[in-house]
Parts: structure tokens; C-alpha cells; sequence
């Protein structure tokens, strides 16, 4: 172990707090009187900076599966850049019919209560020192209001004058203003936001320049996160949070608390000095259409093991099948990781399949797959059963339908987001065929994201309860005289359960999972009880 100075009286020191593994003390009373100034900082991670990937987080001590990494809170948060009318205190969605309008600003809110929000506060206050009003009268809820894309810009550059340690949390990330500039976007900015800020909020320009509010806006574009604890999910800024890499298949899991905080834990062992990261896009996408996000989104192309290998650890799941004839049942996919847009080939048979063919196919499957009828189960066999024929088994396409089968057989119970669960009333009443179909594919998909993104935990969390109420109805099925079978099936349905608590134990309860995860532990205790454990 390294020497160092202690924190306190700079002595040298050998012993250091065990979370960080970065400050060292002389003694267990000057670390307990250090505490409460060096806990913002006491994180098992440390910042790093190259001139490639810029800053950092780095591991500084092994980390284990299922700690949790860091709670933040946000520095700043608004309604997304594209989005419906939202009360601007609590982000969440209204209609024309169902809000007031804040008596001082004008901009709509869901009740009075928001009107006292303090991140509304801030616009509210600029707009009245103008003397002005905001009027909203086109409540089209399937279309952005051009507006709103200059909330979050405008919340953000008032930090400068409300929040200065915040100001300067903001100014330490990227906002890509060179690789933005000319660009379509950039133009799309310039006019909606850049231009229309300064009328909205009654603004000159020797207060906020056209530069800085572009600043500021590509700062939101290629540092905010989505955060779904509103409906629409809004967009927020994190200071350490944002200094995390990329990845497609990453080591970190971002879950957040009711109150919009961010909470950093993995499902996975991570080794001291390890690089710290998240996926930017959807790890669930394929190749082709992650990269292409993070081009448009973040200006960069993505480079990690996952993307580097075209066949995605063996799991081809961006791949045909291979039609040339009966025998062969390979994974078609491009020849090179480079060119996904050049000829594509078969890994078995070595047949080159047109790309024109596949765009095809990919069209096609992507159509059927948006005009699917919800929540229909007959709809997704017949998908699962024309397209399996087409697609490898493992294509992206076919693993979201085999998640939406997964979730329909058996569900009753409607959750928050609109989504739908299972349980076990409504189990008993499918037929045998159905409930093993339910339970193959939900470990179907739970081997290959396990594979491809382990730390997409609030999938395998959700495919794990399945499981879990799958095995509990078989077990309920079987014949007294069979009672040790049942047993069994029981003590497998407890090891899912105990799974999904895991996976889904920082879920708000205001999301679908929290819910979730309420019927899980219920659910655990209730067998650990019948079971004796």
C-alpha cells in the first residue's frame, strides 16, 4: 500500500478510506472528523483525462455486482428538446382540457402546486421582470410544440446568474460546438432555438449571444440524459454522471429515483482500473441503427468491442438467415464491421446476399413490426413465425416481439407507463401450450441479453419475473400425488424472484418496474414463508 499525507493534518499516512481507496488518514478520529467534507467526493472512482477520449471515471478499487457506484442529483433539467406541451414544474404531460396557466408567466402547469416549483421559478421570474406573458393554445399531443424546445436552453443559461457552483459543473462538459457548426441540426438550432429564445423570453443579446445559446444547446444535446420519471421523460444534466464513457455492451447500469437523482450500480464485477461505462444509444438496437443514433445524437462513431465485431459476440443479432436453400440455416451479415452498407455475406455457406435484398427485408420487418396490432399474441406468433423465416433467430426485431409475447400471455394487470404484467389469476387461465411458450422465450431473451448488455437490468428484471410467475403456475398445475415436483418448480420460481429483486431493487415506485419489483418482494416473502426458507 502506497503512503500518503492525511487529509486532516497531513502527516504521513498509510491507512485510506475503504469506499474511494483515494484519501488517506493517520487515524480512525481524523478520518470520522474528515467525513462530512469528504463525502461528496468519496466515490469508488477516480477522474482521468487523455487527449483521445477526454475525461473520465476509472475505477479505483474492485467494484461489486449490484453496488451502487454513486447518487447524484441533477444540475439542471427541462422538457426534452421535442416535446408535447408539459407543466413545466413537474414535466409530465397535459392537454388542453386538464391545466391552468400560471398566473404570473402564462406557461401551462397540471395544478397550482407546480407553480412553486423552483426549476419553473427561474423562467417564471425572467418573464415577468419583462413584463410578459407566454400563451399556449396548440395542444396537439402527437406533435412537438416548437416552444418548448427553449425551456431547457433558458433554464440552463440562468444558472449563470441563480447557481454559479452549478454554472461551473455545466461549463467543465462538451457542447461539440465545432462539430455541430453548418451541420443540419445546427441550422435547425439556430432558427428554433437560438433565434426564438431571445423573442420568447424577451432577451437582447448583450445578455445571452446567439454563440452561448448554441453553447448551451449542444452542451444539452450531447450531455443530457432521458429520464423517464415523467411522462414524456424530460431531459437533465449530472456532473459526474456525464464524464462516463460509451459503450454498446457497457459495465454500468443508470437507474433514477422519483425525484429525478441519477443511481450508477452494475450487475457486474468491476476490476480496479477499469474505465466506467453506459450506452448512449439503446443497447437493444442493432449495429447499424446504434451507430447511426450516436452519429446524429453524439457526433461520434462508436468504436467498442461490440461494434467492432460484426457478429456482436457470436449472438448475430443484426443477422438473416440465410435462404439460399434448405440446408443452410446461417447468419448472413455484412463482410466487414467497417461497411455495413456493402455486400453481405453468409457465415456458413458463403453465399453474398444483395444489400439492396436486405434493405428490403429490414424495411419490411420494421413496417410490419410498427403496424403490429397491441398487445394481440396472435399477432406476434405470426410475426415471430413469417419473420423467423427471414431474420436469424436472435435478430433485434424478433427479440422485441418475443418480449412483447413474453409480457402479453397472461397479462391482467395494466401498470404505470400504460405497459401490462402478469399475474397469477390471470395465468391460470391459459392453456399449458402458451404458459411453457411464455417461460422458453423469456429465458430465450435472457440468455442473449446477458450476453450482449448484462447490465440492461430492468429488461432482465421484468423477463426474470415472468419466469418466476411462469414456474409458480406449473408448479400450481401439478397433481398432489407429484408434490416433490412441484417442489422443485416452486424452489426455481423463488431463484427468479430473488433475481428480479436484484435486477429491479432501485426502480422508483412510480415507474412500471418499481411496480414490478412491490409485486416481487411480495411475492418472495409469500413463498420463503410457504417454503420455509
Amino acid at each position: 500500500m502506497m503512503d500518503g499525507s492525511c487529509a486532516v493534518c497531513s502527516v504521513a499516512a498509510k491507512s485510506r478510506c475503504s469506499n474511494c481507496h483515494q484519501t488517506h488518514y493517520c487515524s480512525k478520529e481524523h478520518q470520522k472528523a474528515h467525513w462530512k467534507q469528504h463525502k461528496p467526493d468519496c466515490h469508488p472512482f477516480k477522474v482521468e483525462n487523455d487527449e483521445k477520449l477526454g475525461r473520465f471515471l476509472i475505477a479505483t478499487r474492485d467494484i461489486k455486482p449490484f453496488e451502487v457506484i454513486l447518487r447524484e442529483g441533477y444540475v439542471v433539467r427541462g422538457p426534452s428538446q421535442n416535446t408535447q406541451p408539459v407543466c413545466l414544474g413537474c414535466l409530465n404531460g397535459i392537454d388542453e382540457g386538464d391545466h391552468i396557466d400560471c398566473e404570473r408567466c402564462g406557461w401551462p402547469l397540471c395544478s397550482p402546486d407546480c407553480q412553486h416549483i423552483a426549476e419553473h421559478n427561474s423562467e417564471c421570474s425572467l418573464l415577468c421582470s419583462a413584463g410578459n406573458k407566454v400563451s399556449i393554445n396548440y395542444f396537439n399531443g402527437s406533435e412537438p410544440h416548437p416552444m418548448y424546445q427553449c425551456v431547457t436552453p433558458i433554464r440552463t443559461l440562468l444558472l449563470k446568474d441563480v447557481a454559479a457552483e452549478k454554472w461551473q459543473q455545466l461549463n467543465e462538459l462538451e457542447s461539440h460546438q465545432n462539430l455541430r457548426r453548418g451541420s443540419a441540426q445546427w441550422k435547425n438550432d439556430v432558427e428554433g432555438i437560438a433565434k426564438s429564445l431571445p423573442r420568447i423570453f424577451k432577451v437582447g443579446k448583450d445578455r445571452y449571444s446567439e454563440e452561448e445559446i448554441m453553447r448551451i444547446t449542444g452542451m444539452l444535446q450531447i450531455n443530457g440524459h432521458e429520464v423517464p420519471t415523467s411522462d414524456p421523460p424530460h431531459v437533465a444534466i449530472y456532473h459526474k454522471c456525464s464524464l462516463l464513457e460509451h459503450s454498446c455492451s457497457p459495465n454500468v447500469t443508470k437507474s433514477f429515483t422519483k425525484n429525478g437523482s441519477v443511481v450508477l450500480w452494475s450487475t457486474l464485477a468491476i476490476k480496479k482500473g477499469a474505465h466506467l461505462s453506459i450506452c448512449y444509444s439503446d443497447a437493444l438496437w442493432g449495429t447499424a441503427a446504434r451507430q447511426s443514433h450516436l452519429q446524429f445524437t453524439k457526433l461520434f462513431k462508436c468504436q467498442c468491442d461490440r461494434c467492432k465485431d460484426v457478429s456482436e459476440f457470436a449472438t448475430n443479432y443484426s443477422a438473416l438467415l440465410c435462404t439460399k436453400d434448405d440446408n443452410c440455416n446461417g447468419a448472413v451479415l455484412p463482410v466487414s464491421c467497417e461497411h455495413w452498407d456493402d455486400k453481405w455475406q453468409c457465415c456458413e455457406c458463403g453465399d453474398i446476399v444483395d444489400k439492396r435484398r436486405v434493405d428490403i427485408i429490414m424495411d419490411r420487418a420494421g413496417q410490419d413490426l410498427r403496424a403490429m396490432p397491441k398487445a394481440s399474441i396472435d399477432a406476434c406468433r405470426k410475426y415471430l413465425e413469417h419473420y423467423g423465416k427471414l431474420l436469424y433467430k436472435n435478430h433485434f426485431f424478433l427479440v422485441e416481439v418475443k418480449i412483447q409475447l413474453v409480457q402479453f400471455i397472461g397479462a391482467a394487470v395494466t401498470l404505470p407507463g400504460g405497459g401490462t404484467g402478469s399475474s397469477h389469476n390471470s395465468l391460470q387461465l391459459i392453456d399449458s401450450e402458451l404458459l411453457e411458450t411464455k417461460i422458453r422465450l423469456a429465458s430465450e431473451v435472457i440468455q442473449l441479453v446477458e450476453k450482449l448488455a448484462p447490465t440492461e437490468a430492468r429488461i432482465l428484471g421484468l423477463m426474470c419475473f415472468e419466469i418466476h410467475s411462469g414456474l409458480s403456475e406449473k408448479a400450481r398445475r401439478i397433481p398432489l400425488e407429484s408434490a416433490d415436483a412441484s417442489v422443485e418448480l416452486l424452489k426455481l420460481s423463488y431463484e427468479y424472484v430473488e433475481k428480479t429483486v436484484s435486477y429491479l431493487q432501485y426502480e422508483p415506485s412510480i415507474l412500471s418496474e418499481g411496480y414490478i419489483l412491490k409485486q416481487a418482494q411480495e411475492n418472495r416473502e409469500y413463498l420463503k414463508s410457504f417454503m420455509g426458507f
